[in-house]
């Protein structure tokens, strides 16, 4: 007879297991050391991010009229995006043990600057003006 109890509860009970978090399942590949005064990350949904946050592939930040996000990547590398500015982060793979990958942004609008961390790698940066790639 209890076990009748349970029967419309156990489906609502996997709907909330099976709910997508905002990382969907992937690995963050950095985190956002720090945000003045407000930016946020869309990735599967909007959210907003703040110092210490995680960033993942294919997400995109996003800093409104005064806003910059200061993101530092698993390689090292520190990407500044600055005012009004839109950058998605379409790939990063790092292998540590080599000290190689690939990182490729696409910034869509506004201002950001790049320091390229400890890889040996590929940078690759498309804007609407064009594609800057760096090898080595």
């Amino acid at each position: 007879m209890q076990s009748r109890n349970w029967i419309p509860v156990l489906p609502l009970a996997i709907l909330f297991a099976l709910q997508p978090t905002a990382s969907h399942g992937q690995e963050a590949i950095g985190k956002a050391t720090s945000v003045r005064p407000q930016a946020e990350g869309s990735h599967g949904g909007t959210r907003t991010l703040s110092g210490g946050a995680d960033v993942y592939s294919r997400e995109t930040v996003r800093t409104g009229d005064n806003g910059q996000a200061d993101l530092q990547f698993n390689d090292k590398s520190n990407l500044t995006v600055g005012p009004k500015s839109s950058v998605r982060l379409d790939k990063f793979v790092y292998d540590p043990n080599k000290s190689t990958g690939t990182v490729a942004i696409q910034a869509t609008r506004g201002t950001f600057r790049l320091v390229t961390g400890s890889q040996g790698g590929s940078y690759q940066i498309k804007s609407p003006y064009g594609t800057l790639g760096i090898r080595g």
